[in-house]
């Protein structure tokens, strides 16, 4: 996962992780020999050089149906009311960005990813019941799976204890650190002029002071703070 600086999560993470609960490398070890039960899976981003544990493909395509549809594939429990208006939110957003694949499986993703270059990274739907999305990306030894743990409406990437409220306030600390996420795997490559030209008014002007420009129109606008996100 990623190393906060923070040396006790280290040392939970080794004493607490086993291989099926977090998605790790596509092609999995023989049990016993995998150096990945021994590393502490919070060294994943910072800075790309710690390997994960492996997670057991889980099958999770339970369809959500009617208007609920729109916004999640699959069923997830959520805690409270605030909870859910902060996954629809999210997942709003999501569909907006680019490199949200939605259902994938680990494998899958890690195949995408095995030629990028190292911090490459997209986001998908998790393949644990429990939890609603999921990091791949590219390291260094490897494309490797990291779950996004949602919980008191604060997210984190599993063995961290760095929260952040939102998902793109995670992935903009882990874009700008050292750790190194570098670029995201979008669907479209190349990607639109449009998207691309959103990113450098929310850069330049900040969300806040884009919906009050005179030069862009309401329509306009309302495209931009969609996704008021610089990555």
């Amino acid at each position: 996962m990623v190393r906060d600086s923070l040396n006790r999560t280290a040392i939970q993470c080794q004493k607490q992780n086993k291989p099926a609960e977090i998605e790790g490398q596509s092609q999995a070890p023989e049990e016993g020999t995998s150096p990945e039960q021994s590393e502490n899976p919070d060294r994943q981003l910072e800075p790309l050089w710690w390997k994960q544990p492996v997670e057991e493909p889980i099958s999770w395509s339970q369809p959500v149906t009617g208007a609920e549809a729109d916004f999640f594939t699959h069923l997830r429990p959520f805690s409270s009311q605030e909870a859910y208006k902060l996954v629809r939110h999210t997942y709003q957003q999501l569909q907006h960005s680019g490199f949200y694949w939605g259902p994938m499986t680990m494998e899958e993703a890690h195949e995408k990813l095995s030629h990028a270059p190292i911090g490459t990274f997209l986001i998908r739907d998790s393949g644990q019941p429990d939890v609603f999305f999921t990091l791949s990306y590219q390291s260094e030894d490897g494309p490797t799976s990291v779950r996004i743990i949602l919980e008191n409406l604060l997210f984190n990437l599993y063995g961290s204890l760095r929260t952040f409220s939102s998902l793109f306030a995670l992935l903009t600390y882990y874009t700008s650190s050292s750790c190194k996420l570098t670029e995201p795997y979008r669907k479209q490559r190349p990607e639109r002029l449009k998207q691309m030209c959103r990113r450098a008014v929310i850069r330049t002007y900040g969300s806040e002071c884009t919906s009050t420009l005179s030069g862009l129109s309401v329509q306009m606008k309302a495209y931009v703070l969609a996704y008021p996100h610089c990555i």
